[in-house]
């Protein structure tokens, strides 16, 4: 084995190793949250913040460990305007069809399947949490992004087979997603997929990231239009308290 290629080995490790120990985090906080509702934004904890920051620089030092060139792990951006429109067009177009099947689903199934706390919970309630949610939102989408698509694709692209390099991903992708219930944790695998066939055929981290980021921000604004059909899930409002 070269001395590249060992580093490479190390990193794809270390890569393997960082996503089990988020899956791991994400059961813990899934079952604390069945007993527990925290009383604050909790996208907008400070603590969360710095959490999400320290990821976000662990992935870049993971995706420099890997020796990979800047195109293989979508580090280019030969054309960001374009890139950015792709990115909030496709986003756009994809919350709106997931909140038909959503709101489809929940109809068809029954309540059961879907958790809406999370969302309500990050949900602004004053006009300047919309400017800070969506700076918070910032790196918690990077922090993915990076993760799934730079690191577990790019670095494992000439180790894997793409297909199952997207079948796995898109299942850790919607396990991370068990707060939101099983139509959360599907749909989020279903977007795992289209982020990672972006990332591909763009070759670029910007599209996803883009895509990704527009898609969250359409989710709470559609939120904030259908709080009647939020508070629908719940017997008593009380059960959800309102964040700080």
């Amino acid at each position: 084995m070269t001395f590249p290629n060992l580093w490479l080995t190390i990193a794809q490790l270390m890569i393997v190793s960082l996503t089990i120990f988020l899956a791991w985090m994400t059961y813990r906080t899934n079952l604390l949250l069945k007993t527990y509702r925290p009383p604050f934004n909790v996208l907008l904890s400070v603590p969360e913040t710095f959490s999400r920051l320290a990821l976000v620089g662990i992935c870049f030092f993971l995706a420099w460990l890997t020796g990979l060139s800047a195109e293989q792990l979508g580090f280019v951006l030969p054309f960001p305007r374009q890139s950015i429109i792709i990115g909030v067009s496709v986003g756009i177009t994809t919350q709106f069809t997931i909140n038909l099947v959503a709101l489809w689903a929940v109809k068809q199934y029954g309540k059961h399947i879907y958790s809406p706390w999370l969302v309500w919970n990050i949900l602004p309630r004053r006009p300047i949490e919309w400017l800070l949610v969506a700076l918070a939102f910032i790196p918690a989408v990077l922090m993915e992004e990076l993760l799934f698509r730079s690191l577990l694709i790019g670095a494992f692209f000439d180790t894997v087979p793409m297909w199952l390099l997207i079948a796995v991903t898109s299942v850790l992708f919607g396990f991370m997603h068990q707060p939101q219930g099983v139509l959360g944790m599907v749909g989020a695998g279903v977007m795992n997929i289209l982020f990672s066939i972006l990332f591909v055929w763009s070759s670029e981290l910007l599209v996803p990231f883009v895509t990704h980021y527009t898609i969250n921000m359409m989710q709470l604004i559609a939120a904030n239009y259908q709080r009647d059909w939020l508070y629908d899930f719940s017997e008593s409002v009380n059960e959800w308290p309102e964040p700080t």
